[in-house]
């Protein structure tokens, strides 16, 4: 590895980047700024093999029209029925899941993104051999 991959690395694990480098000058620094991600909390759920993340806006998005969680089940595990007044996306990032939507059965991939409409009952249980993980959005 050069001498510059070094700076360059040692500048970035300080969250700065060397600027300016040239013969006979010494690197000015340029700090990088945090990123605006929403922070996420986990929320205790009684299903097994189903972990809970909430994000929370209040931090930045309080008045944001819309809300977002992610979550993750085990191979074998499933959620309850859900049914609420507000209309909801799921992004399945990474699994595949059967999930039932009004009294119907779906099989959805990884890549795939589902839209429930207010007070339709759905549920899912994940039918791969790995732990599915789906980020919802949802909103009035």
């Amino acid at each position: 590895m050069s001498a510059a991959s070094n700076d360059v690395t040692a500048a970035v694990s300080k969250r700065q980047l060397p600027v300016g480098r040239g013969e006979g000058r010494a690197p000015s620094v340029l700090a990088v700024p945090r990123a605006p991600a929403i922070e996420e909390a986990e929320e205790a759920v009684d299903l097994p093999g189903v972990r809970l993340f909430m994000h929370a806006f209040e931090d930045r998005l309080g008045n944001a029209p819309l809300r977002s969680s992610r979550f993750t089940i085990e191979p074998g595990c499933g959620t309850g029925e859900d049914r609420h007044a507000v209309h909801e996306i799921w992004f399945v990032s990474k699994g595949q899941l059967d999930v039932c939507y009004d009294g119907e059965w779906y099989r959805v991939e990884a890549g795939q993104a589902l839209f429930f409409e207010p007070w339709r009952p759905h549920f899912t249980r994940n039918a791969g051999h790995e732990s599915a993980q789906i980020f919802s959005v949802w909103w009035a």
